[in-house]
């Protein structure tokens, strides 16, 4: 704590603490002396302090804690106490000392993030050249080169087979990540192999790291309610605490026989022990010491009004596709099938000639196409190394398909329904619950893809983790019944509602919180933008999610994890836990000892202990939340491969 402070908070703390030894110990025996070195001393440390009182109560008409300790310690001097006075004083800067230390440690859990966007960029030209530049003047589409052991710093699918990547700025995850060929390496993480080249996908103004300190500075700007209610209290609190030492010291006035002396001394331990600041200090710093905690976790939540949200929550609404699913189509299965439309069973060898045949007829159509269906299904023939063929005469069949000629016959590929169309006749469904993609080959039948959208593997130990917190879950999405039926039954999701259009959703939702009061929406596109606004705590998927989608959410996981929204709810709960257990720690120790000092009981002396003190405890208190991270319980277990 001592290398936070400035040199010259250290002068003054150090003449303070001798003068009050010396003073205590008696051992000045000039009078004079003792009043010039004891006021010289007091302003000497008081200064800022009094500067502080000065100003809120002439330019904002505000009575402050700096306030109270200015009347208190005047008092101290009047009564010739010039080492309580000084010990108020010297204590109190020692109380702030704590605070500024727990908030640095606090906001450097946060800010370190920001160092983590590089101000150069290697561009590799065309003829191979490379130029250093700023990251603003990159372009998407450019070459970048990322050197071993420097950070990323913009958004850029890899180039290379493979590169190990350091995340844990951005999830928090100690273990590198294997990125592969293709694969969108997000800024802001750490090369830790060889060199590797990027194409960029998104400029410095909408990369990962810089959406991510925006974020940051975001969450400065939005106060929890107690953080208010504390700000709104101080301002009524000192002013009645003036009013009542007031009052005690005017207590020989109405009371026959009673010391003058004796009463003003009550008012001036009022005074001290009065002082707020342990509750002022404490409870946002709780809050941000939560923020910090959170954070490194890989979630960023935008200020910590947020954090009391997310402890309230009795329920969750997911978004499906790209939130619980990958938002990507996949080949579950390949069925073939025979002359008579049933399923073919042939031996190892025949199944793979004709699924190979297959596929090459798949591939040849489905690469002439944009749709998603179709680049899933080309990705798949391509991992699979299967020939790409000619194909002649290619046409669309709006709604239904894709059509052409490889080799002399004519191909359609596309739904269910061309197969009735073309060859009169129904399909039995498959067991599989997805997308069915037909192919036909000169009015034959040859076999049908089926293809889903993959659900992440955190889908499952997040819903579980969610049930154990005692949290609803729910899901809403616009895709066909029996689809959503089968991911809400395999990932043991409450209660779900499918084919809902954009429209729908916020209706849906907005029933969903009638029913279960405090509820967040989870979502990832840019039509799950006004769900995300109008919900109690709005959490967007901020690796691949829309930027309107994080613009709108009030909580972001940075890598798109489910299972750190589970994590991030534990922190919100014991942080706002935390907050209460300052709140009532300090209002009832000091509520105890304005009586005793009311009653004469308590000098001044117990006072100073009861506020410096309980600040300093109170403030050590709110710094927990950064080392609560580093225990096991708030670490994600990895999911197998």
């Amino acid at each position: 704590m001592l290398k936070t402070m400035s040199w010259q908070l250290k002068l003054r703390l150090l003449a303070g603490l001798i003068t009050i030894i010396l003073l205590v110990a008696d051992v000045i025996t000039s009078q004079v002396f003792t009043v010039v070195l004891s006021y010289a001393v007091y302003l000497a440390v008081a200064y800022p302090i009094l500067k502080a009182a000065f100003r809120d109560i002439v330019i904002r008409h505000r009575m402050s804690e700096q306030f109270l300790m200015t009347i208190a310690t005047f008092g101290a001097l009047g009564l010739q106490d010039y080492a309580e006075a000084l010990a108020v004083m010297v204590f109190y800067l020692v109380g702030k000392a704590f605070e500024d230390y727990a908030a640095m440690r606090s906001h450097n859990e946060i800010a370190s993030l920001v160092k983590l966007k590089p101000n150069k960029v290697r561009v590799i030209d065309e003829d191979g050249s490379e130029r250093i530049v700023k990251p603003r003047q990159v372009k998407i589409g450019m070459k970048i080169r990322v050197l071993a052991g420097e950070s990323v710093a913009l958004d850029g699918t890899l180039i290379q087979d493979s590169a190990s990547i350091d995340m844990s700025a951005l999830n928090g995850e100690s273990e590198p990540a294997l990125f592969t060929k293709g694969q969108e390496v997000p800024s802001g993480v750490i090369n830790m192999g060889s060199v590797i080249e990027l194409i960029v996908t998104r400029d410095s103004k909408n990369s990962s790291i810089t959406r991510l300190i925006n974020l940051i500075e975001d969450a400065a700007a939005n106060k929890s309610r107690p953080e208010e209610l504390i700000t709104r209290f101080s301002g009524y609190y000192t002013p009645i605490v003036v009013a009542c030492a007031v009052l005690l010291a005017l207590v020989p006035l109405v009371v026959p026989n009673e010391d003058f002396s004796n009463w003003f001394t009550r008012a001036l331990v009022f005074l001290v022990i009065s002082c707020p600041c342990a509750l002022v200090l404490s409870v946002p710093l709780s809050f941000f010491g939560g923020l910090g905690a959170i954070s490194k976790t890989g979630v960023m939540v935008k200020g910590s009004i947020h954090i009391e949200s997310l402890a309230k929550l009795k329920a969750i609404a997911f978004d499906k596709t790209g939130t619980i699913t990958q938002g990507k189509f996949a080949v579950l299965q390949i069925d073939l099938f025979d002359e008579q439309g049933a399923v073919a069973k042939l031996d190892s060898e025949e199944q793979q000639s004709r699924t190979n045949y297959l596929l090459e007829r798949v591939y040849a159509l489905e690469g002439q196409t944009t749709h998603p269906i179709g680049s899933a299904i080309v990705n798949y023939c391509k991992e699979h190394n299967v020939a790409l063929k000619e194909v002649e005469q290619v046409k669309e069949i709006p709604g239904f398909g894709i059509s052409g000629k490889i080799s002399g016959h004519n191909i359609v590929v596309g739904k269910e329904a061309l197969v009735k169309e073309q060859l009169g006749y129904e399909v039995a469904n498959s067991d599989l619950v997805g997308t069915e993609i037909y192919v036909i080959e000169d009015q034959v039948l040859l076999g049908r893809l089926i293809l889903a959208d993959k659900i992440k593997d955190s889908a499952l130990p997040m819903f579980d983790s969610l049930k154990s917190l005692g949290i609803s879950s729910y899901m809403i999405t616009g895709d066909k019944k029996a689809v959503a039926q089968n991911i809400a039954s395999t990932c043991h999701i409450d209660s779900y509602f499918a084919e809902q259009l954009p429209e729908h959703k916020l209706q849906t939702f907005n029933k969903i919180k009638t029913k279960e009061g405090v509820v967040a929406f989870v979502g990832d596109g840019i039509n799950d933008a006004p769900t995300l606004a109008a919900s109690d705590v709005g959490i967007a998927m901020g690796q691949f999610g829309s930027a309107s989608a994080v613009e709108a959410s009030d909580v972001v996981v940075m890598n798109d994890d489910l299972q750190k929204i589970p994590v991030a709810i534990k922190l919100a709960k014991r942080t706002f836990e935390l907050a209460k257990q300052n709140m009532v720690l300090v209002i009832g120790v000091k509520a105890l000892i304005l009586l005793l000092g009311a009653f004469g009981y308590a000098n001044i002396w117990l006072a100073i202990l009861g506020d410096v003190g309980l600040c300093v405890i109170a403030v050590l208190n709110a710094m927990r939340p950064l080392y609560w991270v580093k225990t096991k319980e708030y670490h994600v277990k990895e999911i197998a491969a």
